[in-house]
């Protein structure tokens, strides 16, 4: 297949949209030639092949797997950040049915950062859950909240499986959270993270560090998320501009009411 050496379009611009057009016609999960007959296929060099597989790569419509090759990707789990949902709320809404592994729940001491984080007194113990949640069969996230201890009486008891955390919170303690901070970043998978996940060892995943609070300002939960890179993804809708002048106030942490830090 030739391509058009005089269009003035760059022929790895040509390769990547011909590409594209391929891949409306396959399934998520079939795999593309390797390099080598792409640039038989298309007469062009490895570097003009490889800039327009990278480009695709980069859209998100193929992913490449070490060892193994370049292959068509799924869409990705987008996760709404206009709300205060759940994961399993939020995979509801999206048309999956959510699903727990491997949950373990345990009543701790709680350790430095969580005890800051949740504003806790040095004595207080902390409910710990800890969850790998699936997308139908397949894991997509590695999930650890933790709870004061005090505000959840018989949580380690409770037999837990496929509910939301949030709504097991309302029901069963009266506890909603009305603010929610997010903290996303993008790191490598550690080793459990790895063999819950079913990837491969430091392949990148999306981390989620959220601190919920009661609408008193106090803190409910500390959530510590690790989800596929190749899976899911966050989306911000933001309207409006500030007005002149406006001043943005970064909630939580620092305008919880004086009276109703910690206990």
């Amino acid at each position: 297949m030739r391509l058009d050496q005089m269009s003035g379009i760059p022929l790895y611009v040509q390769i990547r949209e011909r590409l594209r057009s391929e891949l409306a016609q396959m399934e998520p999960g079939d795999p593309i030639p390797v390099e080598a007959a792409l640039e038989k296929r298309f007469k062009a060099s490895r570097i003009t092949v490889r800039r327009a597989v990278e480009d695709l790569v980069a859209e998100g419509l193929l992913i490449r797997q070490q060892g193994r090759g370049t292959f068509v990707q799924r869409p990705k789990l987008t996760h709404e950040l206009s709300l205060i949902t759940s994961w399993t709320e939020q995979l509801k809404i999206l048309g999956f049915s959510p699903g727990t592994a491997h949950c373990k729940v345990r009543q701790e001491s709680a350790s430095q950062h969580v005890t800051e984080a949740l504003r806790l007194s040095p004595e207080e113990q902390v409910v710990r859950l800890q969850r790998v949640r699936l997308a139908g069969r397949e894991p997509i996230s590695h999930m650890i909240n933790y709870l004061p201890a005090r505000l959840v009486p018989g949580f380690p008891q409770r037999k837990f499986a496929d509910e939301s955390l949030y709504e097991v919170l309302e029901r069963d303690y009266g506890l909603k959270p009305a603010l929610a901070v997010d903290t996303v970043s993008t790191r490598p998978a550690s080793e459990e993270e790895a063999k819950a996940l079913r990837i491969d060892t430091r392949a990148p995943v999306l981390s989620v560090r959220r601190v919920s609070y009661l609408d008193d300002g106090t803190p409910l939960e500390l959530a510590v998320v690790a989800s596929r890179g190749d899976r899911y993804q966050y989306q911000v809708t933001l309207r409006g501009r500030p007005n002149s002048g406006f001043s943005s106030p970064l909630w939580a942490e620092r305008t919880a009411p004086a009276g109703k830090r910690g206990r």
